[in-house]
């Protein structure tokens, strides 16, 4: 299966037929958001009055309307590889009353159907991780932005709880599956389903080199943890009591402290599956 077509079958808890009124997508959004605690204070949508706005992987317009009811962009521009993703973006911002460029982008193309140094903002949120060469994309990123701008990704984690518990814990010792594979390649069967075609993950130095590499000075921000992730905190002891448990992610749970909101935290950061990044020309 092509990455459209699972895209275009799977549209992030979207419902297939969209939404009817501007209440029920408002409900979804807030309801989207809340499943990633901190996720709007690490990836915001409230800050781009007058900017030119890219939503590279829209999908069915969350960040569209999050931008269109939070901020004032100059111009809002959404691409995605899925049309089924695309109309639903499209509906959503008609039903907001949202001016919003939209575009289907090739799957066999990196290649951006902008000029260079014309976008002041590009938010690219879960979205890198599932593309078969990042590195491309990053150098479109680097020459359509302009060189005040910069750019705000999100990707997969690798210092998670979803990876070291409920991977290499609940998935592989408690329900048996994945153990003949990599935690990488049960990491990316867990996230986004079985035939997803691809779902990476990155150590936080791993995504600041590979963006270094392509042109931008980049800062890891942080990360946020899902409340999937938190629901399996119950686990831990048990899986560090476990001696099936790899000794890497029984080290990493064991290296385990926490905040006052009580969320794991790994090396002073929190140890949730999607990692943040500001990117610089």
């Amino acid at each position: 299966m092509s990455s459209a077509e699972f895209w275009s079958r799977h549209h992030v808890d979207a419902p297939d037929e969209g939404f009817a009124t501007v209440e029920a997508s408002l409900a979804h959004l807030t309801w989207r958001n809340r499943q990633y605690p901190s996720h709007l204070d690490l990836m915001p949508v409230h800050d781009a009055d007058g900017l030119v706005v890219l939503d590279y992987g829209c999908g069915p317009g969350n960040d569209v309307v999050g931008f269109g009811i939070h901020s004032k962009p100059k111009a809002q521009l959404a691409f995605d590889i899925s049309p089924k993703g695309i109309a639903l973006a499209k509906n959503r911002a008609q039903l907001h009353g949202l001016d919003v460029h939209f575009d289907v982008l090739p799957e066999t193309s990196v290649a951006l159907p902008l000029e260079d140094n014309s976008v002041d903002l590009i938010h690219c949120a879960g979205v890198l991780h599932h593309t078969p060469d990042p590195g491309a994309i990053l150098q479109e990123f680097r020459r359509v932005l302009k060189p005040t701008g910069h750019a705000q990704i999100m990707v997969y984690n690798r210092d998670s709880v979803w990876m070291h518990l409920h991977v290499a814990y609940e998935m592989r010792i408690l329900n048996q599956l994945y153990g003949d594979v990599t935690k990488e390649d049960a990491f990316a069967r867990t996230t986004d389903g079985e035939t997803c075609p691809i779902a990476r993950c990155y150590r936080p130095q791993e995504f600041i080199e590979l963006a270094q590499d392509n042109g931008f000075k980049t800062k890891f921000i942080g990360a946020s943890i899902s409340v999937f992730e938190m629901q399996r905190m119950a686990m831990i002891y048990d899986a560090l009591k476990d001696q099936r448990l790899d000794e890497e992610s029984a080290a990493f749970l064991e290296k385990l402290t926490f905040n006052d909101r009580h969320w794991p935290l790994i090396d002073g950061q929190v140890a949730g599956i999607n990692g943040y990044f500001h990117l610089h020309p």
